[in-house]
């Protein structure tokens, strides 16, 4: 009775202790699950690579070690890279230390390795990608590691508990289960390429072409996503934040005008249809074996001629926002996803609206679906910058473009 007197009186500080005391709880019962879980990896990992017999493999690990808030680093170290070790792989980490580092370096490589793992988020995977597309002759494969920090928000949301903890683990430990399977798949990529006068779309320029594979972003909500991190102070509400400021902005800053000319789809044809080679494939560790890629399709679609493959179809925009990734098509072919959204303007209806933007569920007022697509900023397109797979740069006429099958990625 004395006890429920005592809880009854002081209920504030019993709120607060009890707490504080289920949170211990909740992170030392997470903590027990992931090391009981790494345990069971570790020990199903080494005795598969003891019974292999197989050839080491060469390894690049790149690094980026300021991703995730500075937190990738350690995270690799403390989940993946034992996993690779107990493999019976050579391992190399390249610890990248400005933008751009991880492009020149496996541009310039003078032999690739076996594999390549990509520890960092979007960024760091679009210079990767960028580097290997731009070399001359064979690629490797790559493996990629969801280290970056909307990765991570996807499984540790805002409670008082760490339950999720133990599912970002799993995802990243999980994601080198199918190198050492040998399970890959061809993916599709993004090119970007620099059109160097607008009058002349056949005219490119020299500057070389960035790859990407998430998406590319101009506009209003990009530079809301820009500005949030001016307030991570605020932490959950800092998007929301950035954009209930940038609602008192001018809005002459919100609307880009913008000519495109772009390509319909094209399920393959002689025109645009890239063959790749059959690569025979055998488990590196594990006994589940995969199955050599069947490229006879893409034989026939190269014999296949499409007239409208080539049509360019001309048009003009004022928008406040654009979006371009992949996406596939009715007929299940990689298309490129071009959304287009001008119901934003400066005002109430824009706060209102701030959480569909945070949530970023702001239905696009105009679609369309290519396989290629350039974009002309006109002069008085204010100077917003485009962002490639979070990375930005100045806008300038560019061409997109859909390239099919480029890189082999374990998944």
């Amino acid at each position: 009775m004395n006890v429920l007197r005592t809880i009854r009186n002081n209920w504030k500080k019993s709120v607060f202790f009890s707490c504080i005391v289920g949170y211990g709880v909740s992170t030392i019962s997470t903590n027990i699950q992931i090391k009981r879980y790494m345990t069971d990896l570790s020990t199903d990992v080494l005795r598969s690579s003891q019974s292999s017999g197989n050839t080491p493999l060469n390894v690049l690990v790149v690094m980026n070690p300021i991703a995730n808030k500075k937190k990738a680093e350690n995270l690799f170290k403390k989940y993946c890279e034992p996993i690779l070790h107990l493999a019976g792989l050579s391992v190399e980490v390249l610890r990248t230390n400005h933008i751009g580092h991880a492009k020149t370096y496996v541009e310039e490589l003078s032999a690739l390795p076996d594999v390549i793992v990509v520890a960092g988020g979007d960024g760091t995977k679009s210079e990767v990608i960028t580097g290997l597309l731009r070399r001359q002759g064979k690629s490797c494969p790559i493996a990629f590691l969801p280290l970056g920090r909307e990765t991570q928000l996807k499984y540790k949301s805002f409670s008082l508990t760490r339950n999720n903890e133990l599912d970002y683990v799993k995802a990243m430990s999980n994601a080198l289960i199918p190198l050492l399977k040998n399970q890959f798949k061809y993916e599709s990529v993004i090119k970007y390429d620099v059109l160097s006068d607008p009058t002349d779309e056949g005219n490119v320029s020299n500057l070389k072409p960035i790859f990407g594979l998430s998406k590319f972003s101009w506009g209003l909500l990009k530079d809301i996503d820009t500005m949030k991190d001016k307030y991570w102070y605020l932490g959950p509400l800092k998007h929301h934040i950035a954009a209930f400021f940038k609602s008192f902005s001018s809005s002459s800053d919100w609307d880009l005008e913008t000519e495109y000319v772009y390509t319909p789809p094209c399920r393959g044809c002689s025109n645009c249809c890239v063959q790749k080679e059959a690569t025979p494939s055998t488990g590196f560790f594990l006994t589940k074996l995969v199955k050599p890629q069947n490229n006879s399709n893409d034989a026939k679609q190269m014999q296949i001629r499409n007239d409208d493959c080539a049509t360019e179809l001309h048009g003009k925009i004022t928008s406040n926002q654009i979006n371009i990734s992949l996406g596939e098509n009715e007929d299940n072919f990689t298309v490129l996803k071009s959304e287009f959204i001008d119901s934003l303007q400066p005002g109430w209806e824009f706060i209102k609206n701030i959480p569909n933007i945070t949530n970023r569920t702001i239905e696009p007022n105009f679609k369309l679906k290519s396989r290629t697509i350039k974009l002309y900023p006109s002069a008085s397109t204010p100077n917003t910058l485009y962002s490639i797979d979070g990375e930005e740069y100045d806008p300038r006429p560019i061409k997109v473009t859909i390239v099919p099958n480029a890189i082999k990625v374990f998944c």
